[in-house]
């Protein structure tokens, strides 16, 4: 039997248990309040921090993760600034792997495949993000999106899209399903049959390494209630018969850009104009629409993969450290979970391989048609908080 790993909770003192599909449900040991360290975040979230992530579709946890685990993940990450992902290092994934961040998205959301790999997101000084590496100007404007699609500068110029008689709107809508974005390298589709063309996970777990207490100082920052509206969008491209994502009703699959460029990725005007309109306001914040999520080192974020969110500029002069874990709720009949292929904890398209191969997936077993279900119902994921979803 091919071993394979997912967090479980543990329901009696029993041994490891083994799903189906052979995987390893791995029980917790049991956690103890040491006195050495009395202001730990617990292991499950709170009433009130239960309606927060239903209200705002984030939550923030004070106090996650131990100094001790924060350091050692710095030490490594301090080796090369601009280095995206480690792979499979024990410091790095610690920040969640090695704190109570696991236990808690146990008992909120349930079984899942442990983080394997992870997005490192270092912003420099007056820069306005960690993968692009943009230098931030006062007309620099952050939008924020929904991970998951095939997103950057199109390869094509606009011209030629045009004079081969297509549209942006519908761009792609034969192409290759194994074309990989400019931006994020996530698919151009997910499935053979293009009905999917936006990957999806859980929950994004963001650890912090940095004080960011203060707003300016390059903090993540989300489009702070609008979880649900986006949710009800892809409820409609569902309704209207696909496909769902980029291309598909009421989101161009690109957008015009400078003289004769394309862009992909951009959230559609259809779906921000149902954005709630809550936002942020302070003096050193000119993004009042974004809420920044402040946090200092050990501080945690939890977020809904439907909740739009965005890198911002930091016009401070440290560096802005966060640490990015993907999670996804363990599905019953996938037998992928734990293949390190997909890149647990960093994929935002984990029903394919994290280079974009196809994988293999037994008949009575839809992966594509799963996920469209589960970007429908996001809360049909989250065991622990049925009541709070219910009230």
């Amino acid at each position: 039997m091919r071993l394979r790993f997912v967090y479980g909770v543990p329901r009696s003192p029993v041994p490891h248990d083994a799903a189906p599909n052979g995987t390893v449900l791995c029980s917790l040991p049991t956690r103890t309040n040491s006195p050495a360290m009395p202001s730990l975040h617990s292991g499950r979230l709170s009433d009130g921090e239960k309606d927060e992530l239903k209200r705002d579709g984030f939550v923030v946890l004070k106090n996650a993760v131990p100094r001790s685990v924060t350091e050692r993940a710095k030490t490594v990450i301090n080796q090369d600034l601009r280095r995206i992902v480690h792979g499979d290092d024990p410091a790095v994934n610690g920040l969640y792997n090695d704190s109570v961040l696991r236990e808690v998205m146990l008992d909120a959301m349930g079984l899942h495949t442990p983080p394997v790999n992870a997005q490192v997101a270092v912003t420099l000084p007056h820069f306005a993000d960690a993968v692009v590496r943009r230098k931030a100007t006062p007309q620099y404007a952050p939008r924020a999106h929904v991970d998951g699609g095939w997103a950057g500068l199109c390869p094509v110029k606009r011209s030629a899209i045009l004079a081969a008689g297509e549209a942006l709107e519908t761009w792609g809508s034969n192409g290759d399903p194994r074309s990989m974005g400019p931006a994020g390298g996530a698919p151009l589709w997910q499935d053979r049959t293009r009905t999917l063309a936006i990957g999806s996970y859980t929950a994004l777990v963001a650890v912090c390494l940095n004080d960011q207490r203060r707003p300016g100082k390059g903090q993540f920052s989300v489009r702070r209630g609008a979880h649900e509206a986006v949710q009800a969008f892809f409820r409609m491209q569902r309704a209207r018969g696909g496909p769902i994502g980029g291309g598909g009703p009421d989101w161009p699959r690109l957008v015009a850009a400078g003289e004769d460029d394309a862009y992909a990725g951009i959230m559609p005007d259809a779906m921000e104009a149902s954005y709630p309109e809550t936002g942020f306001e302070n003096e050193h914040w000119p993004w009042p629409e974004l809420t920044p999520v402040l946090m200092e080192e050990g501080d945690a974020v939890i977020a809904l993969h439907a909740l739009p969110h965005t890198a911002t500029p930091n016009m401070s002069d440290d560096p802005r450290m966060n640490v990015f874990f993907r999670i996804r709720r363990f599905r019953e009949g996938n037998p992928h979970e734990g293949n390190k292929r997909v890149g647990w904890g960093v994929s935002d398209h984990p029903d394919r391989a994290l280079n974009g191969d196809f994988l293999d997936y037994p008949g009575g077993y839809d992966p594509f048609k799963t996920s469209i279900d589960k970007l429908c119902d996001h809360w049909s994921e989250w065991d622990g908080l049925r009541d709070i979803v219910a009230a």
